[in-house]
């Protein structure tokens, strides 16, 4: 497969997951459900080096900064400041570094 089939797969199906649980549980809340979809987008974005590791040369790079996207996205969502953006970022670049360890044990229907 290619890196951007395998990318916009992923991207796409967390996208719509996180959209379709955003529907469910606060409909109506059209600012959120943007801002929950560019979330699924980040974290498919961090899952796909994982799905195809062969396909990209630098995956730690991709992970790093969709893993720092993510965590800014979530920061700003559940509290709406740029301290906990911030903050959120710092630990979803963390987690992003180290996805390559964690993102095994992660089970998708």
């Amino acid at each position: 497969m290619s890196k951007l089939k395998i990318i916009s797969i992923s991207a796409l199906s967390c996208a719509a997951l996180f959209t379709v649980f955003s529907l469910v549980f606060y409909f109506g809340d059209w600012v959120r459900l943007l801002l929950v979809a560019a979330l699924g987008i980040f974290v498919g974005l961090l899952a796909a080096p994982s799905i195809e590791p062969k396909a990209f040369k630098h995956a730690w790079a991709y992970e790093l900064s969709a893993g720092a996207m993510a965590g800014a996205l979530a920061g700003f969502i559940v509290v709406g400041s740029g301290e906990t953006a911030g903050a959120g970022a710092l630990i979803g670049g963390v987690l992003g570094f180290m996805a390559p360890y964690w993102i095994r044990y992660v089970t998708v229907p």
